[in-house]
């Protein structure tokens, strides 16, 4: 009996044993089909939370190699974005190098038969000069007197001024388009005559282009891009443009897509240098002579200013870099754009950039525009170039209308693309902050503190207290007598008084507010020919404020809490 028990308990035994999947190992348990069951139920919760615990480590493996993966990404773009950098710094130091290259001919570290050089150099090109403009100055009382009876000599000392100028170089054109934007300062005849320099001045040959397009791009540049139409479709005083497509994808840029290539003029430099030196010694010699205060119009020190603005120029990876910053500024802005520069074909004498449609600004100053298509460009074009100047502190210095194309964005909006960006001005925040306040008196119309800041800000002065004061009064007269007026509207009479009070007081003007002035000038030349009657105030004076708060902040945001302090105490005291 006690055999038959044991041998049916051995029997149970062996039905309940259950060999489960862990590792091939085999579990027993000894009862009833309830413990059966819960023993089983107890083996698999175990056997789950082993396969949580793989699960977690492969995750934990997985996730080390992706964060391994990403390390590795990151590495790269670090390495790519270093080489990008250098490649950056190293074209900076080449037109660097360019630009002290310009340098030397203001400098006076040179041996004896070097200096010789460099003025008998000068020499001849102011005979150059010389000889091209002596015809003109005979041939214009000429054609005064005749005018009514031989009409044919006034249009042939137009055309020989016009050639005279193309000729003289990069300095004389560009000073001849700023003037063709001024109908309010020069006669309608000479705005029409000399707007033909805005983007049709003379170009060169296609064999130079040819041997420029060899020399930075190489012998298969052909394989790259496509010019089909060897006439260039502008031509301006420092190079002239092709329209063509790429001939092959590279990067983000497909094939077939148009492009703008400009190429510089070769032997531009050499004009360039010699007309800056030029420029030096003569204003020079003006600021030397006794008696008529012509230093304190700051004269060589706009020369200068100008010489930093016109040498990058000469170099087209700076534009490239400019249009790069432009389309940062009015990236959120859908009616002002910028051509997209390419960068890895473009090189100190060949920019490519996108190819940009649209009609020339001067198209809606006809009488057959219509009314609100003039008004609405003439206040967008003034806006863009406050936003430039106010907010942005980085300035289109070349807005002759030859370089405003105009299009209707996606929304049918007339928008402006602004072209050839090579040339720009930037002041830096000091000299921002004083221009901005500057300009904020005057069209607050007081006077008085703007003729104080426009003292303190200057570099030299020799004005004596009482000078100064009457300086001072005088811009408050300015601004009393001509109350239907606002500074930004009439830049070009404001500047001229107020340079005829600087030399009177011997107060020395700063040249940047000289040449941010100017800058204005011509935009309000160009808005002046749309909408006369617009007032430039009301989209000015908003963002003169929002300038004044934004340097506001950023000075707040450099005082310590304890320079905090100490300006709140001190200001209680005051009180």
């Amino acid at each position: 009996m006690l055999r038959s028990s044991t041998s049916m308990m051995s029997a149970a035994v062996r039905k309940s044993a259950y060999r489960l999947p862990n590792r091939g190992l085999s579990y027993s348990v000894i009862g009833g089909p309830s413990t059966v069951r819960t023993a089983k139920n107890v083996l698999l919760n175990r056997n789950a939370a082993g396969g949580i615990d793989r699960i977690l480590q492969r995750f934990k493996i997985g996730g080390e190699r992706l964060k391994l993966s990403r390390m590795i990404m990151l590495a790269l773009a670090a390495m790519a974005l270093e080489k990008q950098r250098q490649q950056a710094l190293q074209a900076n130091c080449e037109a660097l190098k360019q630009e002290r290259s310009l340098l030397d001919y203001e400098k006076n570290e040179m041996s004896y038969l070097q200096r010789l050089g460099r003025s008998l150099r000068a020499l001849r090109r102011i005979g150059v000069l010389t000889c091209l403009f002596i015809p003109a100055g005979v041939l214009m009382p000429v054609a005064y007197a005749t005018q009514n009876v031989a009409p044919r000599i006034s249009d042939v000392t137009w055309e020989y001024i016009l050639y005279g100028i193309e000729v003289a170089g990069p300095t004389f054109i560009k000073l001849s388009q700023w003037a063709s934007t001024r109908s309010d300062l020069f006669p309608a005849e000479f705005c029409l005559r000399f707007a033909r320099l805005q983007d049709a001045t003379r170009g060169h040959t296609w064999s130079a282009t040819e041997t420029t397009l060899i020399e930075q791009l190489g012998p298969d540049w052909d394989q790259k891009l496509e010019i089909d139409n060897k006439e260039p479709i502008g031509s301006g005083c420092i190079a002239q443009v092709y329209q063509g497509k790429m001939r092959a994808a590279t990067g983000m840029k497909k094939a077939g897509e148009e492009v703008a290539i400009k190429i510089v003029h070769p032997h531009i430099r050499e004009k360039v240098e010699l007309d800056f030196y030029i420029l030096n010694k003569l204003t020079r010699f003006l600021e030397s002579l006794p008696r008529f205060n012509f230093e304190y119009l700051a004269m060589s020190d706009s020369v200068e200013q100008f010489r930093q603005i016109m040498v990058p120029q000469l170099d087209l990876r700076c534009e490239a870099k400019n249009l790069e910053k432009f389309r940062i500024h009015f990236a959120e802005n859908n009616r002002v754009e910028f051509p997209e520069p390419f960068d890895h074909l473009t090189s100190s004498n060949i920019l490519v950039e996108g190819f940009c449609r649209g009609s020339r600004i001067m198209s809606y100053a006809t009488p057959g525009a219509k009314q609100q298509d003039r008004e609405d460009l003439a206040h967008l074009g003034v806006k863009t170039v406050m936003e430039m100047l106010f907010m942005y502190d980085f300035v289109h210095g070349d807005l002759h209308p030859g370089n405003i194309m105009v299009f209707r964005n996606k929304e049918n909006e007339l928008s402006m693309n602004l072209l050839d960006c090579g040339i720009c001005v930037e002041m830096g925040e000091s000299d921002h902050k004083n221009l901005i306040n500057i300009l904020g008196a005057f069209i607050k119309r007081d006077g008085l503190l703007a003729g104080k800041l426009m003292v303190d800000t200057a570099k030299h002065k020799n004005a004596t207290d009482d000078d100064v004061r009457l300086f001072c009064e005088g811009i408050q007269k300015i601004c009393s007598d001509d109350l239907d007026n606002n500074f930004l509207e009439k830049v070009g009479d404001y500047l001229a008084d107020i340079c005829d009070l600087a030399c009177r007081h011997k107060v020395k003007l700063e040249s940047k507010f000289i040449n941010a002035s100017l800058a204005v000038e011509i935009i309000e030349g160009l808005a002046c020919k749309l909408h006369p009657e617009m007032e430039v105030q009301k989209v000015a004076l908003p963002l003169v404020l929002k300038a004044e708060v934004m340097h506001g902040i950023r000075k707040a945001k450099d005082l310590s809490w304890g320079e905090w302090f100490t300006n709140l105490t001190g200001g209680a005291k005051q009180d």
